[in-house]
């Protein structure tokens, strides 16, 4: 028993330890990933469930505005990997889970007040969202993150060439043999990225190139980034032009069959071979870059808020009610360029704004001791494993 004891104390001290080492060092370009990252969903989001694609649905160029924003998903599983693999705290999870209970409840309350109207399900849906599937990311990544103790584990005791052969392996049954061998059925069930298995597939990815990591300099890290930013803008445009192009036109032509097959391939998918080289070298790219201490300390602000971002405006309710009618009020007969700066300034301003909310949960749950009470749940719990094992 004292042993037990001696050894609870013992993982406490490391974890508020390691709670603390992550509080005070940042790693800014991380942190920079992901809050671009966030803002491409933003972009996309507003493209893909707002009228604005059919108000302005001349400019088929907002097309390719969404696939240069499209490696958002796998962005945010490669970097959790990149600076997840050392440790698995489940106290993050809880805290996310509370996060994501509290922007639920709180939005819910707030249209039950103001509007009533847009209330269109039960209190306990809002009471349970993981359950209920309110977010697919989180619900995901939760189911992704109970299978990290063992993931972990493994990655630690892998050399570099273990490694190497157990991620190619991965790639090409899951990416290249799938797209390969049958584009119309999907055999591992990744569900076109969203699924728990696509997450740990990135997850794992961004975990060796972080045990792993690609250090370069002068010369060689500007072609580094030069060739990966030129791969990225490539395949994006290439995506935009067989996803958007008018092809009624050639229906019945020998060209039909092949663009048709073309667009299976260079599917707006998560898991497909060429999504996953656009999002691996615009990621690529972003890791090679340096900030200065008081830039990166704004976005290292920025990015420990954006988890927020992402509850906030993809909310069922904000969702529905703000996020659809955001260009309701403009103009049908803008030019391109207009129609550009009007969608990036407001994609922006919801960011911003989400930005603003979620600093002020934050103060609050630092108020409120959110995370150490996070910290001493998971203590608590491994304690009541360690006597039922012992």
């Amino acid at each position: 028993m004292e042993k037990n004891n001696e050894k609870t104390k013992f993982l406490e001290i490391k974890r508020n330890d390691n709670f603390m080492k992550n509080k005070t060092i940042r790693n800014h370009e991380i942190d920079f990933i992901r809050s671009l990252a966030m803002y491409g969903i933003i972009i996309n989001h507003i493209i893909t469930k707002n009228k604005i694609y059919f108000k302005y649905k001349k400019f088929k160029e907002l097309g390719f505005l969404n696939t240069l924003v499209f490696w958002h998903n796998n962005g945010f599983s490669f970097i959790s990997g990149f600076i997840g693999y050392k440790t698995n705290k489940y106290s993050n999870l809880f805290y996310l889970w509370i996060c994501v209970f509290f922007y639920s409840v709180i939005i819910y309350f707030f249209y039950v007040y103001y509007k009533p109207q847009v209330i269109n399900d039960k209190f306990y849906n809002n009471l349970f969202p993981i359950i209920f599937g309110r977010y697919w990311f989180f619900s995901s990544y939760f189911g992704m993150y109970l299978f990290l103790p063992i993931i972990n584990k493994g990655i630690a005791y892998l050399n570099k060439n273990e490694f190497t052969i157990c991620l190619i392996s991965i790639i090409y049954i899951f990416v290249v043999w799938h797209d390969i061998m049958n584009l119309n059925y999907d055999v591992f069930r990744t569900n076109k990225g969203y699924s728990v298995l696509w997450l740990l597939i990135f997850y794992i990815t961004g975990a060796y190139f972080g045990k792993n990591k690609i250090i370069l300099f002068g010369k060689k890290k500007l072609c580094f980034c030069l060739t990966n930013f030129l791969i990225y803008i490539f395949l994006s445009f290439l995506f935009y032009k067989i996803n958007y192009c008018q092809i009624n036109n050639l229906e019945g032509n020998y060209k039909f069959k092949y663009i048709i097959k073309l667009r299976k391939l260079l599917s707006r998918n998560f898991d497909s071979n060429f999504k996953v080289i656009q999002s691996i070298s615009i990621i690529f790219c972003l890791l090679q870059l340096k900030f200065n201490e008081y830039f990166g300390k704004i976005i290292s602000f920025i990015g420990t808020l954006t988890f927020g971002v992402y509850l906030i405006h993809h909310n069922n309710y904000v969702k529905n009610d703000i996020m659809v009618n955001l260009f309701n009020n403009e103009k049908n007969n803008l030019s391109l360029l207009s129609v550009y700066k009007l969608f990036l300034t407001k994609s922006l301003l919801v960011f911003i704004l989400c930005i603003i909310i979620d600093y002020l949960r934050n103060f609050l749950f630092n108020l409120l001791q959110i995370r150490k009470m996070c910290i001493l749940l998971e203590t608590k719990i491994f304690e009541i494993f360690n006597i039922f094992i012992h």
